[in-house]
């Protein structure tokens, strides 16, 4: 992501102005000064960058397992059937194809042998993997967003500070509050991104239910949670 790259240029940059020493490699966040809590902070953008574009990818990685097949399905809306097996269903669309030939899909014996197994449109086995490692994406950026929006507040208002007295040049502020205007604007996209495709994924789980699909509660709730958690998520970012 660009933001990465202008994080790492600003750190570089700063360090070889003298603003970060490069003697402090770790962070307290007692007595700290500004060049640390840059320093530190620009690890941690870098860090939930990394969580948000990988949530993004995975709502959208769900939009595509949910997606019902449109010319499958209308195969087997043609046979008037619910119920099908693996092989019954691919005679009933061969028969469709050819006229008259539902009735005797419906009633051959494979048919009637694997009666008890439902259509899947969708695989809701598939579905719990993926939006589980989506929530789990989901939980950590809940957790740290708040964190790192705060200390991106407190970091400005340090180096305002010290550039008002003169300890920093008004170009080492600007460099600074440019990256955490990117990043800010670039999570807040991928959260609004992960938002709309949970939202679409569980109108397509919405589609494959009213095609017959049961089972489908728990993904139809968690998509909708999903979808709200990065709402929420995108509402507390404050673009600069």
């Amino acid at each position: 992501m660009r933001a990465h790259k202008v994080i790492l240029t600003l750190t570089v940059s700063i360090a070889l102005s003298g603003c970060l020493p490069s003697n402090e490699p770790t962070f307290s966040s007692r007595g700290a000064g500004p060049e640390t809590i840059s320093m530190h902070n620009a690890s941690n953008e870098m860090k939930m960058q990394e969580q948000a574009d990988a949530l993004s990818s995975m709502t959208r990685s769900i939009i595509r397992k949910s997606t019902v097949q449109g010319a499958a399905i209308g195969a087997f809306a043609g046979c008037g059937l619910i119920i099908l097996s693996a092989s019954n269903a691919k005679n009933c669309v061969s028969g469709a194809v050819v006229g008259g030939a539902i009735g005797a899909v419906a009633g051959a014996a494979s048919g009637k042998k694997q009666a008890a197994k439902r259509l899947e449109l969708v695989s809701p086995s598939a579905l719990v993997r993926v939006i589980g490692k989506a929530d789990d994406r989901m939980d950590v950026v809940t957790r740290d967003l708040p964190n790192l929006l705060k200390k991106q507040d407190t970091e400005l208002s340090l180096l305002n500070d010290r550039m008002k007295s003169g300890q920093i040049s008004e170009d080492q502020y600007a460099h600074r509050f440019e990256v955490i205007k990117a990043n800010r604007a670039e999570l807040a996209e991928a959260l609004s991104l992960s938002a709309a495709q949970a939202n679409e994924a569980h109108r397509n789980l919405q589609d494959a239910k009213a095609k017959g699909q049961n089972g489908l509660d728990w993904h139809l709730s968690a998509t909708r949670n999903l979808a709200r958690e990065a709402t929420s998520a995108r509402s507390a970012i404050s673009l600069l």
